[in-house]
């Protein structure tokens, strides 16, 4: 099955940054923050480099992809 596992809370606050503050400098509002923080939606591709570039990190130490190679070739 793959999923995607959200970073951005740990990332975000391990560099001080509220919420708030990250919202304001990338234009993405604190609501759909906290949704890509509880991944209860995904991030745009758009979204995913916006957030990356604010806090200096690559996109996938924010947003990892996990799949299971197996599975998928049974398909």
């Amino acid at each position: 099955m793959d999923k995607v596992i959200s970073n951005l809370k740990e990332v975000r606050t391990e560099k001080n940054i509220s919420n708030k503050e990250l919202s304001a400098n990338t234009g993405i509002s604190i609501r759909c923050l906290q949704y890509y923080e509880d991944m209860t939606n995904t991030p745009s591709i758009l979204n995913a480099y916006r957030l990356a570039a604010y806090l200096d990190v690559p996109v996938d130490e924010l947003f990892t992809y996990e799949t299971n190679i197996e599975e998928a070739l049974k398909k």
